[in-house]
């Protein structure tokens, strides 16, 4: 957290191990602290780190951001374009007030809307997945986990099942679905954000 009440968390996804570019220059933490040494608020950190990564590339395998300022908190899901292009494709969503999310060592954000200002996301998130032959359906169906970070038996045993139980403490009213989190293939995936049955205390 800087002077400015920006804070920013992250867990590793990895993703998919051909997009890690070892060429790169900066990698997750460097592009936390650079942020938080320039950034007044969440939106202006987003935008700091993904124009670090444009410009020099980056370094590190996936990963899930939690970037917060005093009136508005983001998750972002990022990964490099591999050695063979410099950048990363990304996308960041604003958490609704009165909201939580998780992230636990996996990407977490599926489809999103693209005329929205809670919505922010890299110009070529879906045409660079279709290059890379990651998905091939409709923009309205494309999702940041299938493309960059299918979620496997242990991403979904050992990461989302964490996410869950941070879920079901929250908010034991929603009952979500422990189906999920066991790992089988066609289950229905855990909500990005709930609704807290109560406010929250640290």
């Amino acid at each position: 957290m800087n002077e400015h009440q920006v804070a920013i968390g992250e867990t590793t996804f990895t993703g998919r191990e051909e997009l890690k570019d070892p060429k790169a220059v900066v990698d997750y933490g460097s592009l936390m602290f650079i942020a938080l040494e320039r950034a007044k608020t969440a939106r202006e950190a987003i935008k700091g780190m993904t124009d670090l990564v444009a410009e020099y590339g980056y370094a590190s395998t996936g990963e899930s951001f939690s970037i917060a300022d005093p009136n508005e908190a983001w998750i972002m899901d990022l990964i490099s374009k591999g050695p063979d292009e410099k950048g990363a494709v990304w996308v960041a969503r604003r958490v609704p007030d009165g909201y939580i999310s998780a992230h636990a060592n996996q990407a977490r954000i599926r489809q999103f809307p693209r005329n929205d200002p809670g919505t922010l996301y890299a110009p070529d998130v879906v045409s660079f997945a279709r290059k890379k032959g990651y998905f091939t359906g409709e923009d309205k169906d494309f999702s940041f986990v299938d493309a960059y970070g299918p979620a496997d038996f242990g991403a979904l045993r050992f990461c989302e099942s964490r996410v869950w139980s941070v879920f079901r403490r929250a908010a034991p009213s929603a009952k979500l679905d422990f189906e999920y989190v066991k790992g089988p293939p066609k289950a229905e995936p855990l909500p990005l954000w709930l609704k807290p049955a109560r406010k929250l205390a640290v």
